[in-house]
């Protein structure tokens, strides 16, 4: 039987992913393309270490990142096409192949459902972050650190990777039926960014 835990190791994730240390009753989850490799540079620089809350057993309160789903998914297929697909011909996509990305959605650990990443964790006792323009500000006073660390794998910073990313939002922006399947994939991505609270720095 396929375990779920490692589903996505072949991409190089694990399920359960999370870094803490042994002075502090927190525990970060990662999400893939929720600024993860800038918060995992930051929290490393403060001695955090890595560790699977599925298996590691940690009773710890979780802090998470959460990201609008259309916008992580756009950043996210951009990433793997990066990844994975960098030499394909994007002047001559078929039609076809559009419907074959919309119609999956889900290739890799950046374009799977946030919701999963958080498996048997008590959502009501989360420390909950939203990817916006004031998170970075937001997590570093939670921290109540200061860090010139830049963010890592930003799509906007990468030409390669902004390509991809400007053809599918335009593909997205111009075909409803597309835009329905995206929006229906992360329902449950949607209802749970509407259900918490975001942490604010005050």
């Amino acid at each position: 039987m396929l375990d779920f835990i490692e589903y996505y190791k072949n991409k190089g994730h694990v399920f359960g992913e999370c870094m803490s240390k042994s002075d502090t009753d927190l525990m970060y989850i990662n999400i893939p393309k929720n600024a993860s490799s800038w918060v995992k540079l930051v929290l490393g620089q403060q001695g955090w270490e890595f560790y699977n809350y599925h298996t590691d057993n940690l009773n710890k309160q979780p802090v998470v990142v959460l990201r609008d789903p259309v916008d992580r998914w756009l950043s996210g297929i951009a990433e793997y096409m990066y990844l994975y697909h960098r030499n394909v011909d994007t002047v001559h996509l078929s039609r076809s192949f559009f419907d074959l990305v919309f119609g999956q959605v889900a290739f890799d650990d950046h374009t799977e459902r946030q919701i999963l990443f958080l498996q048997n964790i008590d959502l009501d006792s989360c420390i909950f972050f939203k990817f916006d323009q004031n998170f970075k500000t937001d997590f570093l006073n939670f921290l109540n650190t200061h860090t010139d660390i830049k963010e890592q794998h930003v799509t906007k910073n990468s030409p390669e990777r902004l390509k991809f990313y400007n053809i599918f939002r335009q593909q997205l922006d111009a075909n409803s039926k597309y835009k329905q399947q995206i929006e229906a994939y992360f329902e449950k991505d949607h209802s749970l960014i509407n259900s918490v609270k975001f942490y604010e720095a005050r």
